[in-house]
């Protein structure tokens, strides 16, 4: 009988991390923890879901209520009937060490009724939110009662070591791509990709930019838009592509078009089953995000892998994992907020389609290498069976 495993991801559940897992269904009995209120795409997760009350959840637009309930109670995503919904589950696999439903996972473990935690750690920030003491007990309390942490990478691993974890309980574990659905263009492509590249209005000869991600401040669109007025006055055959959906969305239309960037510049949100077909209409992607003092990059929002396997070039900033994800040959990478040096960087992709192909192949083969589903699932399947068979 297969060993049943609680995949908790509250208000972030989505159909892009749970394919990260959907290759492991052939050796446990998989089902996914949200809320009723799904903030993503959920649709197509190829396992069970169970979708619970996450009240604070509706006060998520308003930071000073965030503030308060960081101080009164450390987190806002605390799950309803969380105790039933994971009752009898040999592990949960839950996310980061400040979320309240990964408190909930260690003290369901507490009550006995789960027999072990595990935790996919992003997060390469050390001690943050430590300014909230209810939510740095909160922390230590998840990093006592986890018995396995799976960093995404080295920054990730650096950070639970000096938030106290033990370096034998730490693996660093990236996260996939589906290798299959986010390929390089091929001849079956060819009148798909077509059809598509005409609905967006772009020709043949156009240089198609894409950047996907959260419309916020941190992901750099207020330095890709300068960038791409700059690269227009340059190239006359270039299109932007931005994707995405956020607070900032509305505005950033506004911003560009007051510069012109109308013919330039198009805005779209999709379901994330269509993505990676706009990475197929691609010929570089741009990913500009920009650090914080409560954000840094971590793995790219998974876009970064994505382009990597759509055999992109990526024009990025130094900023968090970005490099040790992508690796140095993987396209050009540059300091954050500096607009002249993104647009200089576009340009030279596109004056060299040579060194384009070169890069984007070299991504394809990093990508098949090191992030391929069934080779990552096979690694958290590793983790896993030994966190049971301490357990025996």
């Amino acid at each position: 009988m297969k060993r049943k495993i609680a995949i908790v991801r509250g208000p972030g559940l989505s159909k892009w991390e749970m394919r990260i897992y959907e290759p492991l269904t052939e050796w446990f009995d998989l089902t996914a923890i949200g809320t009723t209120k799904a903030v993503n795409d959920i649709q197509n997760i190829q396992f069970p879901i169970k979708q619970l009350t996450c009240i604070p959840q509706y006060f998520a637009s308003m930071p000073k209520l965030i503030s308060i309930m960081y101080t009164l109670f450390g987190d806002t995503q605390w799950l309803n009937g969380f105790d039933k919904a994971v009752a009898g589950s040999d592990i949960v696999h839950s996310v980061e060490l400040f979320n309240g439903y990964s408190l909930q996972a260690v003290r369901a473990k507490k009550k006995g009724l789960v027999k072990a935690v595990t935790l996919t750690i992003h997060e390469n920030i050390p001690f943050l939110y430590d300014n909230y003491a209810v939510k740095m007990s909160l922390k230590q309390e998840v990093v006592e009662g986890t018995d396995r942490f799976l960093a995404i990478n080295k920054m990730s691993r650096e950070m639970l070591l000096l938030e106290g974890v033990d370096e034998k309980r730490i693996s660093v574990i990236p996260q996939s791509v589906d290798t299959s659905v986010f390929h390089p263009s091929t001849v079956a492509d060819k009148i798909h990709l077509k059809k598509l590249r005409k609905k967006y209005n772009l020709s043949e000869n156009d240089f198609v930019v894409l950047a996907v991600g959260r419309m916020v401040w941190e992901k750099g669109w207020y330095d890709l838009i300068p960038a791409a007025l700059r690269v227009s006055k340059k190239l006359k055959n270039v299109k932007f592509l931005f994707i995405g959906s956020g607070p900032e969305k509305e505005y950033l239309e506004t911003f560009s078009k007051r510069h012109g960037l109308n013919e330039v510049i198009t805005f779209m949100t999709l379901p994330y089953s269509q993505m990676d077909s706009m990475f197929r209409i691609a010929d570089l992607f741009v990913y500009p995000s920009l650090p914080t003092s409560k954000w840094n990059a971590q793995f790219g929002g998974g876009v970064l892998t994505e382009a990597m396997s759509s055999g992109l070039p990526i024009v990025a900033t130094l900023n968090g994992g970005v490099i040790d994800l992508v690796g140095k040959e993987g396209g050009i990478f540059l300091q954050p907020q500096r607009f002249s040096d993104l647009a200089d960087a576009i340009i030279k992709f596109a004056h060299d389609p040579k060194l384009r192909h070169k890069t984007g192949m070299r991504n394809r083969k990093t990508a098949l290498s090191l992030y391929g589903p069934h080779m990552v699932a096979k690694q958290i399947k590793k983790q896993w069976d030994m966190v049971l068979e301490e357990k025996k």
